[in-house]
C-alpha cells in the first residue's frame, strides 16, 4: 500500500505559511490545508497500525490523540503567530499526552525527524529513572549502545551540569544519570521520505527504539 500524502507537497504548504503565518493567509488556502491533512491523518492512523505490530503500548491509538492540531496556543507565547509550521504525531499509550515512553515524528522545511524516549519526566519519575539505570546498568548499555539504534538515533536530551545528590561523580554511567529527560533523534534530509511509502519507512526507522521504550517503561509496571 502506497502512502496517502505527498510530503513534498505538505512541506511546501508549510514553508509557505512560515512567510505568511497570519489568519487572512491562512483562511484563504483553508481547503488546501484540509486536502493535506486528511491524508496525513490516514497514514498516521496506518502508522499506528504497522507500529502496533510491534508494539502493543500503540495499538488502538485514536488518530484524534495521536495528531496535534496546527493551531497554536499563544496565550502566554511572545510569539503571536497563530499556526504551527510542522505537522507532527505522537505515538504511545495515551497519545498526545503521555508521560510514557512514546515514539514523534516532526516535519518541518527544513526539520524533519523521528524521536523516541520520554519527555520531560516529572521529578518523581526522573528519580526513577536514573535509579534504574543505575541499578541495570548492563542491560541498558546494551540497549543504547545496539547498532541498530545508534545507526540511526543519537541523544539529544538537556542535562545537568553536575552529577544529582547521591551518585558519584565518577559514574560509569554519568551521562545518562545527569539527563533531565531520554531522548533520542534521527535527523533525517527533505528528500528521505520522498518514496513510494514513507509510512512503511518510518515504521521501520522507529522499531529499534522498542528496546529502550521497554527498559524506560519499567517504572510505570
Amino acid at each position: 500500500m502506497k502512502s496517502y500524502s505527498n510530503i513534498g507537497e505538505i512541506l511546501d504548504f508549510l514553508e509557505e505559511l512560515r512567510q505568511n503565518n497570519d489568519r487572512v493567509w491562512f483562511k484563504e488556502r483553508k481547503d488546501r490545508y484540509d486536502a493535506l491533512r486528511k491524508p496525513w491523518e490516514r497514514d498516521i492512523e496506518r502508522l499506528i497500525a504497522l507500529v502496533g505490530e510491534y508494539d502493543d503500548n500503540v495499538r488502538g491509538l485514536q488518530v484524534k490523540d495521536s495528531v496535534y492540531r496546527i493551531y497554536r496556543d499563544i496565550r502566554f507565547s511572545h510569539d503571536k503567530s497563530p499556526y504551527k509550521t510542522y505537522f507532527s504525531a505522537v505515538l504511545a499509550r495515551g497519545g498526545r499526552h503521555t508521560v510514557q515512553p512514546g515514539y514523534y515524528l516532526h516535519f518541518e522545511p527544513g526539520k524533519l525527524m523521528l524521536c523516541g524516549g520520554i519527555w520531560w519526566p516529572a521529578k518523581e519519575i526522573l528519580a526513577q529513572l536514573r535509579s534504574l539505570i543505575d541499578a541495570e546498568p548492563e542491560e541498558f548499555t546494551k540497549i543504547v549502545s545496539n547498532p541498530e539504534l545508534t545507526a540511526r538515533y543519537t541523544w539529544e536530551s538537556d542535562s545537568l551540569k553536575k552529577m544529582p545528590a547521591d551518585y558519584p561523580k565518577d559514574h560509569a554511567l554519568a551521562q545518562f544519570i545527569k539527563m533531565k529527560e531520554y531522548i533520542m533523534t534521527m535527523h533525517v534530509s527533505p528528500d528521505y521520505y520522498d518514496c513510494e511509502d514513507w509510512v512503511e519507512r518510518v515504521a521501520g526507522d522507529l522499531r529499534p527504539l522498542k528496546p529502550l521504550h521497554d527498559f524506560l517503561a519499567y517504572v510505570f509496571d
